[in-house]
């Protein structure tokens, strides 16, 4: 049997799991993802923090499952099993062997970071398919000398930027393998390379005529979340964006990646092999780039994410290198210590999928924190909403709102008919994509649902909004009847609209 065969077989395999997890799982939703689905039901070239590829892949799969668990979330699944057999590919075509193409498509379906991210629906999953898409690309062009290779890989690069703009971050990873070497170099006096990264600006055309258009508000929301303008230096995010990626990988894995990374870099330069020289440059610059961000704030532990695409057919083929240098012994403890990482990714992957399977262990308060207590009690809360619209329409026609675009959204996907719903501005949130589209100002006369988490208070700016509010705490309890999570519901009647409150600077 084929390598390809094998691996079509075992990624097949995942992802059958995964749609009947997604199906039959144990979670919801979560608010990203909620998010995502309300931008793809308001189909447009961009949207505040995101370019518009999650919401058209949300659209395509949800115009036929509906807005199900499985509708939303199938196009992860179905980028997440495309992106490992892209992993094959790299691993097959910059290291020249079909083994090492084979556990670089299996690897990453084993480790936290990647065994969760398969089954979510958000910009990640899409991204990093182009990623390693756009670097594939550029091999087999450096290797047949062929145009066509490098406009699919601008084409790639800018279907990525719609997917997420640490894309752009390929660029000088693309320029300094180009710079390594004599053979390389010569591309910089080709048309090729120049006309596909014109076809990735026109690919990415969407994208930027939408920010021209809104006041480049997605520009400052990226500069915004990446400190740019901060002065401060400290090592205190340093070190927990290492100790994430180690958590997210596991520790072994995460050792694995970075020495194949270096391997592959130091064999490169020293062989003058491009497929080396291509992983070490698609990975190594992009992982440095938030190594150094993180001493100017945090970084959140998905940002360096693709840097791993490269890394892992690395890690296997440094690996392979390193066990064929030792003698019985040497081999019976890298043998050791690889089947040890492997059991530790595949049992970190499996409580992921399954965290209730850690309270016994002692992990009793799993459920309740981040990020599980994300994707747990949306389902019954639209359920109870659902049941108070039902008799406050009855009075009249009733809106619902939120003062966050997470329970906004997640209202809006698990209230029965999927209302709008509207995320209104009380002068503390940041801005989001709620605010760029029509808000309940047309609904005087309205009665409303207001949503808010934990035991709160409505603010002034709403009360003064209607004629009156009451209150009620609607608490979510576990089986074993500990709360799991507790709403304020007011139900607020006859809107006369909301005082306007300054959004400027809130990026």
């Amino acid at each position: 049997m084929r390598k390809r065969n094998k691996v079509l077989a075992v990624l097949a395999a995942f992802a059958a799991f995964r749609i009947i997890y997604i199906v039959w799982g144990p979670f919801g939703v979560s608010p990203d993802e909620a998010h995502y689905w309300e931008w793809s039901r308001r189909l447009d070239l961009s949207y505040y923090s995101k370019g518009p590829a999650v919401a058209y892949v949300i659209a395509f799969f949800t115009s036929v499952l509906g807005p199900t668990e499985l509708g939303i979330r199938i196009g992860a699944v179905v980028f997440s099993t495309a992106a490992s057999y892209l992993l094959y590919l790299l691993g097959r075509d910059l290291f020249e062997s079909e083994e090492v193409g084979f556990w670089a498509a299996v690897l990453p379906n084993i480790t936290p970071i990647f065994a969760i991210g398969s089954i979510l629906m958000t910009t990640d999953v899409i991204f990093l398919f182009f990623w390693a898409a756009a670097v594939w690309a550029v091999k087999r062009a450096v290797d047949s000398k062929s145009g066509l290779w490098w406009y699919l890989a601008g084409l790639f690069i800018g279907l990525g930027f719609l997917s997420k703009y640490t894309m752009v971050l390929i660029y000088p990873c693309l320029a300094l393998f180009l710079l390594s070497s004599r053979e390389e170099r010569a591309w910089f006096l080709r048309k090729e390379p120049y006309l596909g990264g014109l076809v990735s600006l026109v690919a990415a055309t969407p994208v930027i005529y939408w920010n021209i258009t809104h006041g480049q508000v997605t520009i400052k929301h990226t500069m915004g979340q990446a400190h740019v303008g901060s002065g401060t230096l400290s090592v205190g995010p340093l070190f927990e964006f290492i100790g994430s990626q180690a958590v997210l990988l596991t520790p072994l894995i995460f050792i694995g990646l970075f020495y194949g990374i270096l391997k592959s870099g130091a064999d490169g330069f020293r062989e003058n092999k491009g497929g080396l020289k291509l992983a070490f440059f698609a990975s190594a610059p992009l992982f440095l780039f938030f190594f150094f961000k993180s001493l100017h704030g945090k970084v959140q532990a998905n940002w360096a994410v693709a840097a791993y695409m490269a890394a892992f057919p690395a890690a296997v083929w440094a690996l392979g290198l390193l066990y064929g240098r030792y003698g019985a012994a040497g081999k019976k403890a890298i043998k050791i210590a690889v089947l040890f990482a492997l059991a530790t990714g595949a049992a970190a992957s499996f409580f992921a999928y399954f965290p209730r399977m850690l309270e016994p262990l002692g992990a009793k308060g799993i459920m309740y924190g981040p990020p599980y207590n994300r994707v747990t009690g949306w389902q019954e809360l639209g359920k109870k909403v659902s049941e108070v619209k039902d008799e406050m329409d009855r009075a009249g026609k009733t809106f619902i709102m939120s003062d966050t675009y997470q329970i906004t959204s997640e209202l809006a996907l698990y209230t029965k008919g999927n209302p709008v719903t509207y995320n209104v501005y009380t002068g503390t949130r940041r801005m989001n994509q709620y605010d760029l589209w029509p808000g309940p100002e047309g609904l005087t006369g309205y009665n409303a649902i207001y949503v808010k988490g934990g035991d709160s208070e409505a603010e002034p700016v709403v009360l003064s909004a209607f004629d009156r509010c009451s209150k009620e705490l609607y608490t979510i309890y576990r089986d074993d009847g500990r709360v799991l999570k507790s709403f304020t519901i007011l139900r607020c009647y006859n809107f006369k609209g909301m005082e306007p409150i300054d959004k400027a600077g809130r990026y």
